[in-house]
């Protein structure tokens, strides 16, 4: 569900909720899920700025890149959101 879709949003803690506009379910990404998404992001960063300074190299820097997308853009559409069953 992208956020569009979502009938609200809200935030408890610190986990960000969307809500289903059919169903009304909440749901929420896993939060081991986001961690390792946000890592894969640092290092598609990271590749980015190492590959713009050509730092250790012209294949270092993009390569790092990739895969840092490649584990982002995997554990996004890999892993699931959870259904809300909190109180």
């Amino acid at each position: 569900m992208s956020l569009k879709q979502a009938a609200s949003t809200k935030k408890v803690n610190d986990i960000f909720m969307l809500q289903c506009a059919n169903c009304q379910q909440w749901s929420h990404e896993n939060r081991k899920a986001a961690v390792v998404k946000n890592l894969g992001l640092m290092l598609m960063i990271t590749g980015s700025v190492i590959g713009y300074f050509q730092l250790g190299g012209f294949i270092t820097g993009p390569l790092i890149a990739v895969i840092g997308g490649v584990i982002a853009v995997a554990t996004l559409l890999g892993v699931p959101r959870a259904i809300y069953t909190g109180n």
